[in-house]
């Protein structure tokens, strides 16, 4: 029996990230801790409860039975926790919040995080302003920016958040009465939807294929429209998992081949210096940190 005496906190918050991130590196990079660190937190408490939290399978982690009701509990738990200590002084959350990011990752995955973030915190005033690909001067009037390529850092902090895989993605549509395809070579044969940041030939050029301007190609100014596009089952786009997340999930598109390169840019949080950082800033950061 486990009592508030003997709470192995931090174990359950080893385990809330592992169980978020499904990756023992990820989970530890969230909590500033090595991937070893975490699978021994992970070890003591499932020898400590008598349960298999995880279930491992070659390279690959998935909640079991008894980790899906654990994980359910600890989330809930934490979230409590942090919103009593954050609304001991509920006006300290009250003003704005400022958020910048390329017009693609606000619409393909940022606005959830924001408007998951603002129905938590519904004191907080969110604007959410446009910052071009690859841009180096950030504004100084935005307080936490998600940066597609690396900033300068003017006195502020940069922390890069991830450089993705991007691989092949289309609607489920475009192969009924398809043979689907197993290898890149093949690829060639549908018509491929291109965008600003990663290009076709590029991808083709790492799967060591050779291609020709008789490729049947649409150019897109941004990630957005590409995707779209591929959405709507007109082609075969270049995706990253942040981006296509919720597709995947809800059917929209698939993963073609499972073949990547890495995405042109990592993706970047610019923040101001610790002490000019506002609880709003702080809590959005750290929110968005947790939850990739």
């Amino acid at each position: 029996m486990i009592t508030r005496r003997d709470l192995p906190l931090s174990a359950l918050r080893a385990f809330e990230s592992a169980a978020l991130h499904l990756h023992l590196g990820k989970a530890g990079e969230a909590l500033g801790v090595t991937h070893g660190a975490i699978s021994h937190q992970i070890k003591a408490l499932e020898s400590r409860l008598g349960s298999q939290l995880f279930i491992r399978e070659k390279n690959t982690l998935k909640l079991s039975a008894p980790g899906l009701r654990l994980y359910a509990a600890v989330k809930d738990g934490l979230d409590r926790l942090i919103d009593g200590m954050v609304n001991l002084n509920p006006e300290s959350l009250e003003g704005t919040l400022t958020i910048g990011c390329t017009q693609s990752t606000a619409t393909n995955w940022a606005i959830r995080h924001i408007m998951e973030f603002q129905e938590r915190y519904p004191d907080v005033e969110i604007t959410v302003v446009e910052i071009a690909p690859g841009e180096s001067n950030i504004p100084r009037n935005i307080d936490i920016a998600i940066c597609y390529g690396k900033p300068a850092g003017d006195n502020r902090i940069v922390e890069q958040l991830s450089k993705p895989p991007v691989f092949p993605v289309c609607s489920p549509r475009l192969l009924y009465g398809t043979v689907e395809p197993s290898h890149a070579e093949q690829l060639k044969l549908f018509h491929l939807l291109d965008d600003s940041q990663n290009s076709w030939k590029q991808w083709f050029s790492a799967m060591q294929v050779e291609t020709s301007d008789k490729l049947r190609q649409t150019r897109f100014f941004n990630t957005t429209l590409a995707l779209q596009a591929a959405r709507d089952g007109y082609g075969v786009a270049l995706g990253n998992p942040f981006e296509i997340h919720d597709d995947l999930k809800e059917g929209r598109l698939i993963i073609l081949l499972k073949q990547s390169i890495p995405e042109s840019n990592a993706y970047y949080l610019l923040i101001h210096e610790r002490q000019n950082e506002s609880i709003r800033a702080r809590l959005f950061r750290e929110w968005l940190k947790v939850r990739l």
